[in-house]
Parts: C-alpha cells; sequence; structure tokens
C-alpha cells in the first residue's frame, strides 16, 4: 500500500492506495475538493484519502475512504462505484455534509454552555496530538489485518458520540471515570453495551 503525503497551510493530506495510481493530477483533485472542509471548520487539521480498486487492478470497482481528524475528533465518509473521479466527489459530498453536521452539533452546545454561563476556553477536552491510524498487514494465522490508534482518555458520553461519528458498531477507549480499557458496542435493541476487562 502506497502512501503519500501532501501538505497545505489548510490541512495535511495522506493518500494511501490499493491499486490505484495516486497521479499529481489525482492528487490536485483530490486536494481541491477537500480544500472547502477547512472552511466549514477550520479545525480540521489532518485528511487521509483511501483509493482501492476491488478483485485488483483488472478490477471496476472502485472504494474511496476520507477521514478527517476535526481536533481529536474523526469524522469518515466512504463511497464506492465504477469510476473513480464521482466517487471522490460523492465521498467528498458526504464528509461534508458529516463536517456541517458536527459544527453545528458544536455551535450548539458551545451556545448551551454559555446560556448556562459556564466559562469555555476553546480547548479540546483531550491532548492534542498528531494522531494517524495505522494499518499494516499480518501474515501469519488468520488476522488479516492489524489497525493500530491512539488510545486517549474520554468519558462513556465521548466514546458513544466519536462511535456515531465513526459510524461503527464498537469502539475501544480509554474510560477516563473508570481509569480502564473499555469496549463499547451497539446492541440490536439500539441501546449500547460496554465490555470492561478485570484481571484475574
Amino acid at each position: 500500500m502506497g502512501i503519500q503525503r501532501e501538505d497545505r497551510l489548510e490541512m495535511e493530506l495522506t493518500f494511501r492506495s490499493r491499486h490505484v495510481p495516486v497521479t499529481d493530477s489525482l492528487r490536485e483533485y483530490t486536494t481541491r475538493k477537500l480544500s472547502r472542509l477547512a472552511r466549514y471548520l477550520p479545525l480540521v487539521n489532518e485528511a487521509v484519502v483511501e483509493l482501492k480498486q476491488e478483485g485488483g487492478e483488472n478490477a471496476r470497482r472502485f472504494v474511496v475512504q476520507l477521514t478527517v481528524n476535526c481536533n481529536g475528533t474523526y469524522l469518515r465518509a466512504e463511497e464506492r462505484g465504477p469510476r473513480l473521479l464521482p466517487v471522490i466527489d460523492a465521498a467528498a459530498d458526504s464528509l461534508s455534509n458529516e463536517v456541517r453536521r458536527y459544527k453545528e452539533k458544536v455551535y450548539r452546545s458551545d451556545k448551551h454552555l454559555k446560556a448556562k454561563g459556564a466559562a469555555l476556553t476553546g480547548k479540546a477536552a483531550v491532548p492534542e496530538e498528531a494522531e494517524e491510524e495505522q494499518e499494516e498487514e499480518a501474515v501469519l494465522g488468520r488476522v488479516v489485518r492489524v489497525k493500530r490508534f491512539p488510545v486517549k482518555p474520554m468519558s462513556e458520553e465521548e466514546a458513544v458520540e466519536q462511535m456515531e461519528l465513526l459510524h461503527h458498531d464498537f469502539f475501544l477507549f480509554f474510560d477516563a471515570d473508570a481509569d480502564t480499557y473499555a469496549l463499547l458496542y451497539r446492541r440490536r435493541d439500539g441501546d449500547y453495551g460496554m465490555i470492561i476487562p478485570e484481571a484475574p
């Protein structure tokens, strides 16, 4: 999997590709499509563009996944289709909608806190570190992919919000209140459950 980086004043773009050549024109096209995200939300400081062709180089179905790091919160969109550029357009539009919804939610939350007279510092409640998911292929056994990511302390409410933003059915996090790792998952009834490991 090739990884190429492109730096911009607004954000850093990381390209990951499988069976898709990342040409200069493709990089410029994608960068132009994602540049508007910085206008919607200046806190977007990193974007990962994953390009894949299903079935190998001779396949005609592309998968585009876009992930942005918004000051420690990840937003993601994924689209599929037979032509690469329209799939990039669709993924960029979906991600723009995610960013707008996130911005509106943050705005409503801040407005609610101000109405209560809460002192807002404008700083994130988590350490501001460069966080990038790193994936690598495993060769042995039945594990076909390993995904590594920084685990930061957060509350149960923050974990639920992050899981929903990523559209996942489970989310591993470090529970700041319980001072332990916990696995949050979605139950069939629509509620959430948590798995907390205990030492023997």
